[in-house]
């Protein structure tokens, strides 16, 4: 039985130059190859962290692709990119991994088609021949590519549908430019590095920008399941996939156990050792489990352990894997996020951390390179079988809303004090959007110069686009949830997973993600997933504040729990989710995070252009009297977007 092992937090410093592939290029008329060779080759080296294993790429009249490979599947040389097949006349940079490539090669080779290498590029490649673009839907797995057809002209850029690749674009003189980050395409002549206000607020707000736009005014992001068709005379976009336009009906526990099976099976492939994130949490557990079912080369398990943390999670992982004959490694972290660590991220990944623990699961992905190249992950579970039992109790926190608005005010309002409910009559939709924005509108305004308070006067546009993608997603408050999670959400933290682990040389996998699993999930009903624990919890729970009640009275993830509870440990099927190890209100005020707080109180703040100093000081000094950790996260993202904005104008 394999034990674990603790990996000393002095290893972290070492690194292997490693990373998952990027892609680059140009679309249009081109009259000038060596201009645009050059051109091209400044935006790939932008991308070099994430393929050191090879580049390459193809100038011509029409359009250029560059590409910077991490080989995981056939390493061969044969297999680099661009990938252009001269037969069929295309041309194709792609990023991400086909993992039912195979199937689709025998359903090609029986159409006539014959394949010179084993890669799943020449599979993409061979299907767009014989599909069209209608051949995405055919796909499996998590991609984002550009592929030109020289006989027609015709180019499409194409993004998986749940938004696990991602992929940015915009328009350049004469053309497109497109790369898997925004930092390459900064480095195409004409693109402005401009930031957009709206963007940035968004930042402010939601920790991520949603929609199309970024936090440059000339760049965008192609959405999930989205394509973009470019010729010569046009371009225009189609959704080919959303979770939100799914047929209805029910779906059934035994179904999904099948479905994450055999997502789990088609992520094992890989000519590379894999590994596999262990917290000890109930998604991670699962997650090992079906892999040490499904594989007959154990993968190595990896758990990291925050010094100084409230709590440490690893004796349920140590569990896990000692349960399922798991190698296993334990790796330190530090207790404090270092600010070294921020930058270089921030570096790597050409945007602000958002998310506090990207520092960490950036650390621990530097401890997986050492030895894979390949992790698999537990993200998305929580969206997806509804992990969030504080939001996801909306509906019922709407019932109790109503119920107060008919007593009189003298009852109504200290109740609603008690239960944590707003002291105005609020929306449907305002009522989402208070608990779920980090950072408020008029907290904002309180904050901002007196330039950029008119700027931010236009985050209307931005409510309008949450306002219509929440009421886009079902007829229930609850179906409205589930699809804005699983539709804009969860690609937001997709885009977080795959930049910090590729930053650190890895290429991240997450099987929950697997559409098809997405799609059951859906289909099952709301109680199936979030559940009461009795018959009277839902009575009790109605005079408690919901932050209290969650996962006590109720039980998130049922479905996946009632799956798994006889081929897990019991400490995991029922033990609450928890928390970042070191709360962020804590964070404010504490010692560790003086290096930051000294960026924008002590030098000469970039973020200046955008807050007032003076004002942030005395918002600083009187919410720091109190802290807790909405404000804390508030000042890790002015932090972290001040490191952002100082590295932009270096």
């Amino acid at each position: 039985m394999p034990a674990s092992r603790r990996l000393p937090q002095s290893q972290l410093s070492a690194r292997r130059r490693l990373a998952v592939c990027g892609i680059c290029g140009f679309i249009g008329r081109i009259t000038d190859k060596s201009v645009t060779e050059r051109n091209l080759a400044r935006c790939a080296q932008t991308l070099a962290h994430r393929g050191p294993d090879a580049s390459g790429s193809c100038v011509t009249s029409s359009f250029a692709f560059a590409h910077r490979r991490l080989a995981i599947i056939d390493p061969d040389p044969r297999s680099n990119q661009p990938f252009l097949d001269e037969e069929l006349g295309l041309a194709v940079t792609y990023n991400g991994e086909i993992y039912n490539f195979r199937d689709l090669r025998r359903d090609l080779l029986r159409h006539g088609y014959r394949f010179r290498t084993e890669s799943d590029t020449e599979v993409l490649c061979k299907a767009f021949s014989c599909w069209g673009i209608n051949s995405v839907e055919r796909l499996r797995g998590m991609f984002a590519f550009a592929i030109y057809d020289q006989k027609t002209g015709t180019a499409f850029l194409v993004r998986d549908r749940l938004g696990i690749k991602p992929l940015y674009y915009a328009c350049a003189d004469n053309g497109f430019v497109f790369a898997s980050q925004p930092s390459a395409i900064l480095q195409w002549p004409g693109v402005s590095s401009k930031l957009d206000s709206v963007g940035l607020s968004t930042f402010l707000s939601y920790r991520a920008v949603f929609g199309e736009r970024t936090l440059f005014a000339d760049i965008r992001k192609l959405q999930p399941g989205t394509w973009l068709k470019i010729t010569a005379q046009s371009h225009e976009h189609r959704r080919w996939w959303d979770s939100a336009c799914l047929d209805g009906g029910g779906g059934d526990c035994s179904s999904l156990e099948t479905l994450i099976g055999s997502a789990v099976e088609e992520h094992l492939g890989a000519d590379t050792p894999l590994a596999a994130l262990l917290s000890g949490g109930l998604d991670s557990s699962v997650l090992a489990f079906e892999l040490s079912r499904q594989s007959s080369q154990k993968p190595t398990c990896f758990t990291g352990i925050v010094c100084g943390g409230l709590y440490d999670e690893s004796p349920y992982a140590v569990e896990v894997a000692k349960s399922l004959k798991l190698a296993h490694v334990l790796v330190r972290l530090p207790g404090a996020t270092s600010l070294d660590v921020v930058k270089r991220l921030t570096a790597l990944r050409g945007h602000p951390v958002g998310m506090h623990n990207e520092a960490a699961m950036y650390l621990l992905a530097r401890a997986v390179s050492h030895s894979h190249k390949v992790l698999l992950t537990g993200e998305g579970a929580d969206e997806i079988f509804l992990g969030y039992s504080r939001i996801f109790r909306l509906p019922f926190d709407l019932c109790r809303q109503a119920l107060l608005a008919a007593l009189p005010d003298v009852i109504g309002r200290p109740a609603r004090r008690h239960l944590g409910l707003p002291k105005f009559k609020a929306s449907e939709f305002e009522f989402f959007l208070a608990r779920y924005t980090y950072f408020p509108q008029a907290e904002k305004l309180g904050l901002a110069t007196s330039a950029w308070r008119k700027d931010i006067v236009h985050d209307a546009e931005l409510i309008d686009w949450m306002n219509n993608a929440y009421h886009s997603g079902g007829v229930t408050p609850a179906e409205r949830i589930r699809h804005f999670f699983v539709g804009h959400h969860l690609p937001a933290l997709l885009e977080m997973v795959d930049n910090t682990t590729m930053a650190a040389g890895v290429e991240a996998r997450v099987p929950f993600t697997d559409h098809r699993i997405v799609a059951s999930a859906l289909r099952m009903s709301f109680s199936e997933h979030l559940r009461w624990k009795h018959a009277f919890a839902p009575f009790h729970a109605a005079f408690t504040p919901i932050e209290k009640f969650s996962e006590t009275l109720d039980v998130s993830k049922a479905a996946l729990r009632s799956l798994y509870r006889d081929r897990l440990p019991a400490s995991v099927i029922t033990r609450k989710k928890l928390g970042f190890p070191l709360p962020l209100g804590k964070w404010a005020t504490d010692p560790s995070s003086a290096p930051f707080r000294d960026l924008i109180f002590k030098e000469s703040p970039a973020i200046a252009d955008y807050l007032d100093v003076g004002a942030l000081r005395r918002w600083y000094a009187r919410r720091s009297q109190a802290a807790n950790d909405a404000f804390g996260k508030q000042l890790w993202l002015i932090c972290n977007l001040e490191v952002f904005l100082r590295q932009l104008s270096s």
